[in-house]
């Protein structure tokens, strides 16, 4: 009895050494190249990246993407009445187009507001029914390919806050992944 709890003792550690090798091989084994430069690669990558502006067309993966305005506001109103914030409202008025070679769904949850310390903002979709015409905005929008959609994003945001970003997606769900950034403010 012994011999045999012995036995499955070290088969046990030998599989543990086994996945343990696996693992590092897969992870690309020593990364003393990234550890004498003193930068990590993921932030070779943001120095790299590109910042856009109000206007200019934003390509991430196979959705583009152009700012067309921003407002800033402290009430909203449509025929569902008003809205009021003790902060205040951007309203981004963007354009999405689609150059993939099937139809794309967009949504505003692939939008976030970003300031410099780091802080996320989410779009609103109650608040977006606010300012399109349709009501909708980009709640769940096909996009055909080689064709644009234009509508509002309302996202609520404190007043206090100076100067943000509008972080844009390569996509909903599992073809998300990939971001850009455009200077709002």
């Amino acid at each position: 009895m012994k011999k045999f709890f012995k036995m499955g003792c070290l088969g046990f550690i030998g599989l543990i050494a086994i996945i343990v090798v696996i693992s590092i091989v897969a992870s690309g084994g020593d990364d003393s190249s990234d550890k004498t430069s003193g930068t990590d690669s993921s932030s070779k990558k943001q120095e790299q990246k590109k910042e856009y502006t109000v206007g200019q067309d934003v390509k991430v993966k196979n959705l583009g993407y152009n700012v067309v305005s921003v407002e800033e506001k402290t009430e909203l109103s449509s025929v569902l009445g008003n809205k009021t914030t003790d902060g205040k409202y951007v309203v981004v008025d963007l354009k999405v187009t689609n150059h993939e070679k099937k139809a794309r769904t967009m949504d505003s949850s692939m939008l976030r507001i970003k300031t410099d310390d780091g802080t996320e903002y989410n779009p609103d979709a109650e608040l977006d029914t606010y300012v399109n015409e349709d009501g909708l905005g980009f709640f769940l929008e096909q996009i055909n390919p080689n064709m644009s959609k234009e509508g509002k994003v309302v996202f609520e945001i404190p007043a206090d806050v100076k100067e943000y970003k509008l972080q844009v997606a390569s996509g909903f769900g599992f073809s998300g992944g990939n971001y850009e950034t455009i200077k709002l403010k």
